[in-house]
């Protein structure tokens, strides 16, 4: 199952607005506030209106450009419930309006926290879904999700949710958790806990760190290894209905052929681009951390396309992958890993800080469907490397 390289790029089809750029939380692994980028202080607060308008003429002459008919559009932070109901409605329309021939798909990622009924009832008019922050149970979650005071936040959080679960539109627009390892966590054990909490889907996402800038009590990727292997046992011997877990989902179908679409499991970074506050362009903002390049502002929506942002940054020398990456056998599965946890302070041509975790996950899914389906289905034998 080697992998070549690079794979061929899809056009931009999916860009991530930073309609805020504070956060009224203080989470401990936060890249945006705690991994040693501090650009976002000195952008507007909030999205200006200016951007919008550029945006919107932007976006629409993008899918001209590419025959695109379909766009989306998610709403992000620091916190994006900051920006306020009145300027989100008013930035959907203002887009909607400008890009009247492409079905615009808006998606939000919150902490939470300002969740209310008057906000779903506003999603659900805008038909805006959103997905929600949470680690997990309180004595949990709160190691790190916290104030500013340094107090935790986790049970506020659940008790909007089980208000807000009163109203049928609260469970039709969640597309889901994301969910932050942390390695103290037994994988099973917080995947039933999402369950009993009624969530239809959760990710499970590796902390943000490389080789430079390791996370916060890094002692190796092995006990991430543990935890995504006992998540994924309890998540494959599930009885129906079963929640969504798209790491697992996207390795189980890359193993039978069908390339990632996520950008932490190798996807092409050409699809999407990051708008700030200021109109700046660039790409994941997690390649902030790595400094550079990566860290400046030398693209904006006021004369640049949207799509420039491949070149400038040269995405495809920055996607070529390691010679141990292209030599293993489950490149295709993770696809190097998330390419900002690949960074050693020169180069993105190594395998991820969390290759063994990665690499010991695919191991353990393939030998799973190896003893569970018939051997007809494996044609061409893989061997672990």
């Amino acid at each position: 199952m080697a992998s070549e390289s690079a794979i061929a790029a899809p056009p931009l089809s999916w860009i991530i607005v930073k309609v805020a750029q504070r956060c009224n939380l203080n989470c401990t692994y936060c890249y945006i506030y705690n991994r040693g980028d501090d650009s976002w202080s000195r952008r507007p607060a909030l999205l200006q209106q200016t951007v919008i308008t550029a945006l919107g003429s932007k976006i629409a002459s993008h899918c001209r450009r590419h025959g695109l008919r379909n766009f989306t559009v998610e709403l992000h932070g620091g916190e994006p419930l900051l920006f306020g109901k009145k300027r989100i409605e008013e930035l959907v329309a203002s887009l909607r309006d400008a890009c009247a021939n492409v079905h615009l798909k808006f998606v939000l990622q919150t902490n939470g926290l300002l969740l209310s009924e008057e906000w779903l009832e506003l999603f659900a008019r805008l038909n805006i879904t959103f997905g929600i922050s949470l680690d997990g149970p309180p004595s949990l979650a709160d190691r790190h999700r916290i104030r500013r005071d340094g107090s935790g936040s986790t049970q506020d959080l659940l008790d909007v949710i089980a208000k807000l679960r009163l109203t049928p539109a609260f469970d039709e627009l969640n597309e889901g958790v994301l969910c932050v390892i942390d390695p103290a966590a037994d994988g099973a054990d917080l995947l039933d806990w999402f369950v009993g909490q009624g969530f239809k889907g959760v990710d499970f996402l590796l902390p943000h760190g490389n080789y430079v800038n390791r996370p916060d009590g890094w002692v190796g990727a092995k006990p991430y290894l543990d935890f995504l292997v006992s998540a994924f046992d309890r998540w494959y011997d599930m009885a129906p209905p079963t929640p969504r877990v798209r790491t697992f989902d996207q390795i189980l179908k890359a193993l039978f052929g069908i390339r990632p679409h996520v950008d932490a499991l190798g996807a092409p970074l050409e699809g999407l681009c990051v708008i700030e506050s200021d109109g700046s362009i660039g790409i994941l903002d997690v390649a902030r951390m790595c400094g550079g390049i990566f860290a400046e502002d030398s693209l904006s929506i006021f004369r640049d396309e949207l799509d420039q942002h491949a070149a400038h940054y040269k995405l495809g020398e920055l996607q070529v992958l390691s010679q141990v990456c292209q030599a293993c056998s489950f490149v295709d599965c993770c696809g190097g890993g998330y390419f900002p946890h690949r960074f050693d302070g020169v180069s993105f041509q190594n395998p991820s800080l969390y290759c063994e975790a990665l690499f010991g996950l695919c191991r353990h899914i393939y030998g799973k469907l190896r003893t569970d389906l018939p051997s007809s289905w494996w044609s061409v034998p893989l061997e672990a490397s």
